[in-house]
């Protein structure tokens, strides 16, 4: 059995498993580095919370990456029916756990960051099936099964994580081949809805239209007042800075102040002197630490890590026979690329801002811990992929 193990043990991607760590170690680094300011002890300490959960999360790792991933996805529709109890569940008052206006833990874990997950491993699942249909019937069931904890989470309100959902979908859909026409048309039709959004929060803003039409303008756009405000900074920068562009102002200052080298570590002044927020600092806007700190070259350095990361999981993907393997490694990397670039686009002002963390940087137990087992059955793909299976044609 032991003799069986190493051998496994050898299929495992190294580049995977290093760049992994090495992100962890940075997310260490600056979370005690933004959170050295905070008066609560407690909120000192969130560094080795993440350390913590990351030592979990390497045993979490290695033990999905014995299992073979064959066997989570057998089991991914069960997995996906307890993740949408679990998403009622948290919307429940008494049951979900409200914080900052938002209900969206419960028992302290944030069940929207391993839906991810279940949705990646189901929608591998069902495409790789060889009696399955890729046509205008299996993209609809797609739509349907995506957008149900999509909604869910939707009313948390969480459009951050919802809204990564999309991207994930749409890519595992494209490399499965599922409708193509059908496709292409809903995303031309998704990129004019965008623009139409972004045209109206122009309009109203730079139009002038009586006060009436104003309102059944922003009406139309079925958002919330707070994800109009997050549009409307982005589209007007200097507008409402002390308000709802104060933190995205701030981050753009902690990056363009961090220079070539950085100022430093532990020598940050945009969070030192508590202009980014504590509360933000750590987690959403953990990359304006690191860029202000460590510069261009520790930003580079972090962006290397993530684009190794990332050519890790497709090589996984290229090197596995089946069809279910590589399409979830698809999935993990549309899922991780979309993470990694929203948070630091937002971060230096080129998307509007939205709660996502940067993957293993960002502090967030639910989240880390549940991206190290999604990188833990990547290496399952990695060490039980090359065996023969079916294939698309």
């Amino acid at each position: 059995m032991f003799a069986r193990m190493f051998q496994q043990l050898r299929l495992l991607n190294p580049v995977l498993l290093l760049c992994m760590l090495g992100l962890i170690t940075f997310g260490v680094l600056y979370i005690y580095s933004s959170c050295s300011v905070r008066e609560d002890k407690e909120l000192q300490m969130l560094y080795m919370r993440h350390l913590e959960v990351a030592v979990v999360g390497l045993i979490a790792y290695f033990a999905c990456a014995f299992v073979n991933y064959r066997h989570w996805m057998q089991w991914s529709f069960v997995g996906y029916a307890g993740m949408l109890v679990i998403l009622v569940l948290v919307l429940i008052p008494g049951i979900g756990e409200s914080i900052m206006g938002a209900r969206r833990w419960i028992f302290g874990v944030q069940p929207s960051e391993p839906a991810k997950l279940v949705v990646i491993l189901m929608l591998a699942g069902l495409y790789s099936r060889e009696e399955i249909t890729r046509g205008v019937g299996l993209y609809l069931l797609s739509l349907v099964l995506v957008g149900v904890p999509a909604l869910l989470i939707l009313v948390q309100p969480d459009l951050g994580t919802a809204m990564v959902l999309v991207p994930t979908m749409l890519v595992m859909m494209f490399s499965a081949k599922i409708a193509p026409r059908l496709f292409w048309t809903s995303i031309v039709l998704g990129l004019v809805a965008a623009s139409v959004v972004l045209g109206i929060i122009y309009a109203v803003e730079r139009v002038e239209m009586p006060q009436e039409r104003r309102e059944m303008l922003i009406r139309a756009t079925c958002l919330r007042p707070h994800q109009i405000q997050r549009l409307d900074v982005f589209l007007f920068p200097d507008k409402d800075l002390h308000g709802s562009g104060y933190n995205r102002r701030q981050s753009e200052i902690a990056v363009g102040s961090g220079g070539f080298y950085g100022k430093g570590y532990l020598k940050g002044e945009q969070y030192m002197l508590g202009y980014l927020p504590p509360s933000v600092s750590s987690n959403d806007f953990i990359f304006a630490v690191l860029a202000e700190e460590a510069g261009f070259v520790g930003s580079l350095t972090v962006l290397l890590l993530f684009l190794g990361l990332l050519w890790s999981v497709l090589w996984v993907a290229f090197r596995c026979r089946d069809d279910g393997g590589r399409l979830f490694c698809v999935g993990v990397a549309a899922l991780i690329f979309s993470h990694m670039f929203i948070n630091i686009a937002m971060t230096i002002g080129l998307m509007p801002i939205t709660g996502l963390p940067l993957p293993f940087i960002s502090y967030g137990r639910t989240f880390t811990l549940t991206m190290m087992v999604t990188l833990g059955i990547v290496q399952s793909v990695a060490m039980y992929g090359r065996e023969s299976e079916h294939r698309f044609l």
